[in-house]
């Protein structure tokens, strides 16, 4: 068997090693080949150089450096594809995994339909708590899905994040490939319900297989203690909800409505602030604030 590890990192060349070595330090009971394709988008920490001094099978393709996580995942999945590996083990360069977690992963594709895909909780290193997991969806919102603590035996979900999933090429090739035209998150969401939709089971793995702390801001957007306009462009940026890339996410998964649940959240954006406007002025002109000027 052959499996191709996918990652794509910025300027984290520590984390990235420590993931790459604890993959290549796997204790393996099946036999198998592994190799990864690692996409250094633009880093300027010598993170290829190091990753190439640790003499381990990884090929690296250099990034322009803005092309964020969906889109440096992407090319590393078409890169690991052209080498028709058995499997694809997407992980984020800040996973470090347990010395069995490849075998664990294994076991339960073992037990499930050659078509399924294996996901996998991480927990935080310092506390042991679930940061990243399978998902389901809370309620009619195409954005609320709430994370799915990992049990005894394997378990099917809707969805998933995507630090560690281990995918059969055939899955990846019928499903279409991660989509890069996401501006960075959203593509992993995207990729587990479109399989999801197309008849692939999405299995939680047993327990955790690695350790990955917690790095997704709560909405910094709606934060009233930043200025508007740092909120405004984080709402817009890569790492918010950029509008071209949120509506792309909710015209294939927010039904007929889509449009509704688009506007709604910009429209949440600036009530939220003209209130908070509203509330400095009228704080600013109290008698109480004249007297102190």
């Amino acid at each position: 068997m052959r499996i191709t590890a996918i990652l794509t990192s910025h300027n984290r060349r520590e984390k990235t090693l420590a993931c790459l070595r604890s993959y290549f330090d796997q204790a393996l009971r099946t036999p198998a080949t592994l190799e990864a394709v690692l996409v250094d988008d633009g880093s300027t920490d010598g993170t290829a150089e190091a990753v190439q001094a640790i003499a381990a099978p990884v090929t690296i393709v250099r990034g322009s450096g803005d092309l964020y996580w969906a889109a440096g995942m992407a090319l590393a999945e078409k890169e690991a594809l052209r080498r028709a590996p058995d499997c694809l083990l997407w992980l984020n360069d800040d996973v470090v995994l347990d010395r069995d977690a490849l075998e664990r992963l294994l076991a339960v594709a073992g037990k499930g339909d050659s078509t399924c895909i294996v996901v996998s909780a991480v927990r935080d290193p310092t506390t042991g708590d679930t940061t990243y997991s399978g998902l389901r969806r809370r309620d009619y919102h195409p954005l609320r899905y709430e994370r799915v603590e990992p049990a005894d035996r394997p378990l099917a979900v809707e969805t998933f994040h995507g630090n560690i999933v281990l995918v059969p090429r055939a899955v990846a090739v019928s499903i279409g490939g991660i989509d890069g035209q996401f501006a960075h998150g959203a593509a992993d969401y995207d990729y587990g319900l479109r399989a999801t939709k197309a008849g692939v089971i999405n299995l939680l793995a047993p327990g955790t297989v690695g350790t990955c702390s917690w790095d997704s801001p709560n909405k910094p957007w709606l934060n009233p203690s930043k200025p508007f306009r740092e909120r405004l462009q984080f709402l817009l940026g890569p790492k918010g909800l950029p509008p071209r890339s949120f509506a792309r996410y909710l015209r294939r998964h927010g039904g007929r409505a889509w449009f509704v649940f688009w506007l709604a959240l910009y429209a949440k954006f600036l009530a939220v602030s003209l209130r908070e406007a509203v509330a400095r002025s009228l704080k600013l002109g109290s008698p109480r604030s004249k007297e102190g000027e």
